[in-house]
């Protein structure tokens, strides 16, 4: 090889020689212009081509001396004129000439046939000549090499080598049924062959190793087919007719466990597993599917759940006689499924409820919303995937549903701004820069007979009573005292020009007339459930220049907290009790209560039952609730001038009676409030037990229970200190707020204004929307007829006890007639006896009084249609004297109605304890006899 280099440099260095006229290059570069100094240095790419004349000669020289015949090559053959370097074509042309030199070169120093060398060239000419090198030139040479002495062994031995080297080979296999044999040509695969160890051998060695390699692997092949056969015996898939059929057509190249099966084969093997199973086929995959249902909320969907397999997993395990996972892949992939459907359903519910925050649309509403749009999507596409574009057209008919709805939610945003600062919804309360007064102590502590002889003193002024017998007692004190008193109640306005003083139930505070002086009696009931929302706005909005509260210490601190809210100024004067009071030590037993003591028990059955039973040995009064204010001012009369000797009262004697009680004994220690049953509270024990004693009638009080169990409750509550009013205190919309609020929700429902009052006001102050269940009760009503907005408030203001079926359907009675625009008549009770023997017949006269007083206060709101006023006042005088006659005379007693025993009132059933025993006797005697005649029988 060394011989062939030298002589290519011997040749260009003669040619130099010849073209500078027999000097070498070194001398004959001397003699180039400077262009073609220029020329050389841009086409052997020298770092600088704008070298000077002498630097350029240097450069040429050590190109020169450096000994590349490449270089050498490309200048001789620029100097003789064979190439130009004018352009990029001649560029390239010269490129490939000194690839093909530089290939040639190398390729010269290996021994290779003119077959080979041509080969090699092929292979690299396309190839970058900075990434051709003589040790990749004779790798190739030797794969070359390689690969025909391969092609020998392929052509001798009728097989092929593949990419990894293993022997590919076609051969006629046996295939024995017990019915059947036949032959079939398959491929057969070696392992990969040792290609090193093959080539080290010569050619006869090794076409004779070859030939073992291929019989070995024809025996394994043979051995396995044998194998497989054997076992289709016993195949839980494949009969052998089947069998036989399926293998005659194999693909040559198959493997014995992936052959082909019919589609229909595999189908009725998937419907022997479960017939429910449907089958579809793609180039590559079996697919099973399964019909199932899903719940969207009420909703059955139909989807399917799928499974896909490969076609040569299928094909191995029905060959293999394995178990197919259809049942376990399909109930897997349903769990799945089902998982990520219900978060879906539940992540769009959740989504609904948070675009709808604060607007309290029900559930159903939005589960509504959500099938109207993804139930047809689920149905059609028969899955359980709810695609993007569902939801959010879910979400866009949501949000164009819900717009008024935040429309009004602003609306209500705006009016809860509107009445947030209640104390100004009283403007004249507040133009009147009041002074406050807060008379405090317990009962019988002249905290409101002080009030009184202020009042009195007054120009002009209010008394605000807790109960309407209060009020008609403050307004004959007053007039007693000189002062010109008007009443006003519910029922009744006795009203003289003269006047300059009124009396009136608190709820008929007017807040329209200002006055010097305005009593607020029992300040502590603003704190009660029901009707503390009276006394709260009385506080805030009572429009008098002095202001007097009377009350328990209890109120004391929540009342300093508003008239600080207020900005007004606060007054206190603490009152004690003017006598004492002590507490019973051991239970007193009924036939041992004293005259002059007051029970107290807490329901109108219980007051009637304990009557009874003292009626023996004592004249009775009775005071409870359901009687007018006029039946219990007659009773406690009679029992304050000596007409009777026991009072028998629920705790409606707690609040402004003066008696001449002696001692107070309480039935028992717990109530029924309308709520729950509950233990006494402190303020109720304290309270009621302030009646004892009272100053200037007795001097002494005292306190006790029937029981041992209810003393000890009452002794520790008489014991304690009265816990504070805890704030806020309810307020209550009066008919202006009403209306506003109307206005500012474009609504005229009754029920919706005083629903969202009682929801959602607000208030800056130490308030709250007073609780006003029972109000609410009656607008649903009302609301029922086509009234005005006011006359539907007026309505739901009047005193309904819609507990009584009677005043109920009174009610509605009136309503419905004010509803035609006619008048509403009073109709009074006829055929009345002289007294009520049993209990029906006093409840009903009790009802026919709230009926009386029902007319007279829709009377004062609908004077035009209520017109019949007198005559309901001379029905309630007749009804209140039956009343009284019945209370005096009546016992109320209950027989039995089997032996006609006399029954305690209180007794809950028609029959007493022996009769009921011995008609449990006959029954269980009956029964018994009749299960031994079945016995015989049987």
């Amino acid at each position: 090889m060394a011989k062939k280099k030298r002589k290519h440099y011997i040749k260009l260095n003669n040619r130099v020689r010849e073209f500078f006229g027999n000097i070498p290059f070194d001398e004959g570069v001397l003699t180039l212009s400077d262009d073609e100094l220029l020329e050389l240095a841009l086409l052997l790419d020298l770092s600088d081509s704008s070298l000077d004349r002498e630097a350029s000669i240097k450069a040429l020289r050590r190109v020169w001396s450096e000994g590349d015949y490449l270089y050498r090559k490309a200048i001789m053959d620029h100097l003789t004129g064979r190439m130009s370097i004018s352009t990029d074509q001649n560029r390239k042309v010269l490129q490939d000439y000194d690839k093909v030199e530089k290939l040639s070169l190398i390729i010269s120093e290996f021994d290779c046939t003119r077959e080979e060398e041509q080969l090699l060239l092929e292979s690299f000419l396309e190839a970058k000549a900075s990434k051709v090198t003589k040790e990749k030139i004779y790798n190739k040479l030797k794969y070359m090499r390689v690969q025909r002495r391969l092609e020998i062994f392929e052509s001798e031995l009728n097989l092929k080598f593949d990419s990894i080297n293993r022997m590919e080979f076609y051969t006629s296999y046996s295939f024995d049924f017990p019915k059947y044999t036949f032959q079939k040509t398959l491929v057969t695969y070696s392992d990969s062959v040792d290609i090193a160890k093959l080539l080290a051998k010569d050619d006869n060695e090794a076409i004779s190793w070859l030939e073992g390699v291929k019989t070995k692997y024809i025996n394994i092949k043979s051995n396995e087919i044998f194998e497989f056969l054997s076992k289709l015996n016993t195949n839980r898939y494949l009969s052998m007719d089947v069998a036989y059929d399926t293998i005659k057509q194999m693909p040559i190249d198959s493997d014995l466990y992936h052959i082909p099966i019919d589609e229909k084969v595999i189908e009725s093997i998937i419907k022997e597993i479960n017939p429910n199973y449907y089958l579809t086929q793609s180039e590559e995959h079996i697919i099973i599917q399964k019909q199932k249902s899903a719940k969207l909320f009420d909703v059955e969907i139909p989807y399917s759940v799928s499974v896909a397999y490969d076609k040569i997993l299928i094909y191995s395990l029905i060959w293999a006689s394995h178990e197919l996972p259809i049942a376990g892949d399909l109930h897997s992939l349903n769990v799945t499924m089902l998982s990520r459907y219900d978060n879906t359903v539940n992540e769009q519910l959740k989504e609904l409820r948070d675009v709808s925050l604060g607007l309290d649309i029900d559930d159903e509403v939005l589960k509504k919303h959500i099938k109207q749009f993804m139930q047809a999507q689920l149905i059609s596409s028969g899955n359980l995937k709810v695609k993007e574009k569902t939801r959010r057209r879910i979400l866009y008919h949501f949000d164009e549903y819900i717009k008024p709805l935040k429309e009004k939610r602003m609306r209500e945003e705006l009016l809860a701004k509107t009445i947030r600062d209640f104390k100004n919804l009283f403007p004249l309360a507040r133009s009147l820069k009041r002074k406050i007064t807060f008379h405090v102590g317990p009962t019988n502590s002249g905290k409101t007979y002080t009030a009184m002889n202020r009042l009195k003193q007054a120009t002009t002024g209010y008394y605000l009573a807790p109960l309407r017998l209060l009020a008609m007692e403050g307004c004959e004190d007053m007039q007693s005292s000189g002062v010109s008193a008007s009443l006003i109640t519910g029922e009744e306005e006795l009203i003289y020009e003269d006047s300059t003083h009124i009396s009136s139930t608190i709820e008929m505070l007017s807040l329209d007339i200002d006055v010097d002086i305005c009593v607020i009696d029992e300040i502590q009931m603003i704190n009660d459930r029901d009707r503390g929302w009276a006394w709260a706005n009385a506080l805030i909005g009572a429009p008098a220049r002095e202001l007097i509260l009377t009350g328990s210490i209890d109120a004391l601190k929540a009342v300093t907290e508003v008239v600080e809210y207020l900005g007004e100024e606060l007054n206190v004067i603490y009152f004690e009790r003017k006598n004492p009071l002590e507490m019973i030590k051991h239970p007193t037993l009924i036939k041992d209560i004293e005259p002059k003591s007051a029970v107290v028990a807490f329901s109108r059955k219980e007051v009637l039952s304990y009557k009874q039973r003292l009626s023996s040995m004592y004249k009775v009064s009775v005071i409870y609730g359901n009687l007018s204010p006029e039946v219990r001012r007659e009773e406690a009369r009679k029992f304050r001038e000596g007409e009777t000797d026991i009072l028998v009262a629920t705790d409606a004697i707690a609040m402004g009676l003066n008696l001449p009680i002696k001692t107070i004994l309480f039935a028992r220690d717990n109530k029924f409030d309308g709520v729950s049953r509950r233990e006494l509270t402190t303020t109720e024990v304290l309270q009621i037990s302030g009646r004892a004693g009272r100053y200037g009638i007795e001097e002494h009080g005292f306190v006790g229970a029937l029981d041992a169990g209810a003393l000890r409750t009452i002794n520790d509550r008489f014991h304690s200190s009265l816990p504070d009013i805890e704030l806020p205190f309810s307020v209550m919309a009066s008919i202006e707020h009403v209306i506003l609020i109307g206005e500012i929700l474009e609504t005229d429902d009754l029920l919706e204004i005083l629903s969202f009052f009682a929801d959602n006001m607000k208030f800056d102050g130490p308030f709250e929307a007073s609780n006003i269940d029972s109000m609410l009760e009656i607008a649903s009503i009302v609301g029922e007829y086509d009234l005005e907005l006011s006359s539907r408030f007026h309505l739901a203001c009047a005193p309904v006890s819609i507990r009584s079926p009677y005043i109920e359907s009174t009610f509605k009675r009136y309503i419905s007639l004010l509803e035609k625009d006619k008048t509403v008549p009073y109709i009074p009770p006829r055929d009345m006896p002289p007294y009520a023997i049993t209990n029906d017949e006093l409840l009903n006269a009790e009802d026919r009084v709230k009926e009386v007083s029902l007319y007279l206060w829709l009377s004062f709101k609908f004077p035009d249609k209520f017109v019949q006023t007198q005559k309901a006042i001379e029905a309630r005088v007749k009804l209140n004297r039956f009343i009284e006659v019945s209370l005096q005379k009546g016992d109320f007693s209950k027989t039995c109605k089997r032996c006609g025993k006399r029954l305690d009132f209180s007794y809950r059933f028609a029959v007493c304890d022996a009769c009921h025993k011995r008609g449990q006797r006959t029954t269980d005697s009956r029964a018994r006899g009749s299960y031994r005649r079945r016995g015989r029988r049987s």
